[in-house]
């Protein structure tokens, strides 16, 4: 199931606020997951299976832990689970792949949870202001996304 479902029912179902916080203690919990299964499982398997590239990509994220995992939930380019076990099987940090999603997943799960209230806000005739809140947000939502995926190619 997306993430974004997950948290919308979340919100649907407790509100923005308590919705959010939900979503963000699941996430966290299903990250941690996913991280302490690749560190268990998958890092015998891939390096018996991988080669240099994948070797290159995997010290890069173990030396740049925090940032790698800041910037990948910032410019997401896999499914979530797969993200948490290739960081499990990398060297990084438990602390630094922590410290990484717990920021990186706030603005997608804050903008999902209070997207649907600033709509009906302004449909409710509370004027125009907490739509362009949400543009603002969404604005430096993709435009961190768009820093982050360029540091994730280089």
């Amino acid at each position: 199931m997306p993430q974004f479902v997950l948290i919308a029912a979340a919100v649907a179902t407790f509100g923005p606020t308590r919705g959010a916080a939900y979503s963000w203690v699941g996430t966290m919990v299903s990250a941690l997951i996913g991280f302490g299964l690749g560190r268990a499982w998958g890092a015998r398997l891939l390096k018996r299976l991988s080669g240099e590239t994948v070797t290159r990509i995997l010290d890069t994220i173990a030396r740049n832990g925090f940032i790698a995992s800041l910037a990948i939930r910032l410019a997401p380019f896999a499914p979530f689970v797969v993200v948490n076990m290739a960081a499990g099987v990398s060297a990084v940090r438990v602390a630094d792949f922590t410290a990484g999603t717990a920021i990186g997943i706030l603005p997608k799960i804050l903008l999902t949870a209070f997207a649907g209230s600033s709509i009906v806000a302004a449909l409710g005739g509370r004027g125009l202001i907490p739509i362009l809140l949400l543009v603002v947000a969404a604005a430096i939502w993709i435009g961190s996304g768009f820093l982050a995926g360029r540091w994730l190619k280089r």
